[in-house]
């Protein structure tokens, strides 16, 4: 077990927990593709934004906020790797854990979302080198364009080959790092923005399920769960579980 003094030291040494963008990302309903969003899709978006939210793409300038949100939201996973205070060398290896891990996710953020970054938009992708990101920030607050907002949430949506399906040329839409800002956990804020995923996948990507991806966290496991998503297939390495599941969504 990891002592508490050591996790809130590290909580000590983070950014705050209200991850602020700090330049200006993307409307989602202002870039091609937005068009034709299905109404299915705006009923889901104006239930999750609600008066005080919006949904918008990300850009370079919003890459390192997006990083510490990402980063935040599964320390689960970089926790795994570091060491308890009584190791001599703890100090070093687990600052080292924390940059490395971090320079990690920028640079794979930056790699899946080159393509939205160049050209913003919301159609259907040809491969798998091309990822649909997008932001939930918080309230206006006398700002404009998401300058000075905070980063809510965030969800990545992609084609890939599942692991496990028997037809491995199959495209399917894919979900990754749906995640929500500790500030604003306990909100039902997870489960609008996933209804969002499902509702665009289904009538604007035209997939038949989704398919994605989780630990054995109880919270993100839960969610799925309780959402109709199923188990199918489980594998274990020495960071811990990975779930793999899906579910039908027409």
């Amino acid at each position: 077990l990891v002592d508490p003094s050591l996790q809130l030291r590290r909580r000590q040494n983070c950014r705050s927990t209200k991850v602020v963008i700090g330049h200006r990302a993307v409307p989602w309903d202002q870039v091609p593709g937005a068009e034709v969003l299905s109404p299915e899709v705006l009923r889901a978006a104006a239930t999750c934004t609600g008066e005080d939210f919006q949904l918008m793409l990300p850009e370079e300038s919003d890459m390192q906020e997006l990083t510490d949100l990402v980063d935040e939201s599964f320390q689960r996973a970089i926790q795994a790797r570091m060491v308890e205070d009584g190791n001599p060398f703890s100090g070093f290896w687990n600052g080292w854990v924390s940059l490395s891990e971090r320079q990690m996710t920028l640079g794979a953020l930056r790699k899946r979302l080159k393509g939205l970054l160049e050209a913003p938009s919301l159609r259907k992708p040809r491969d798998d080198e091309w990822a649909l990101g997008v932001l939930l920030v918080g309230p206006q607050d006398g700002v404009q364009d998401g300058a000075g907002r905070e980063l809510v949430g965030y969800f990545e949506l992609l084609l890939q080959r599942p692991e496990g399906l028997s037809r491995r040329g199959e495209m399917v839409p894919y979900l990754k790092n749906l995640c929500v800002s500790k500030a604003y956990r306990g909100r039902g804020l997870g489960r609008k923005l996933l209804e969002v995923v499902e509702e665009f996948s289904r009538s604007s990507w035209k997939g038949e399920s989704l398919y994605l991806h989780t630990d054995n966290d109880p919270a993100a496991f839960g969610l799925y769960n309780s959402s109709g998503y199923v188990v199918r297939k489980q594998e274990e390495d020495g960071e811990g579980m990975s779930i793999y599941m899906s579910k039908r969504l027409i």
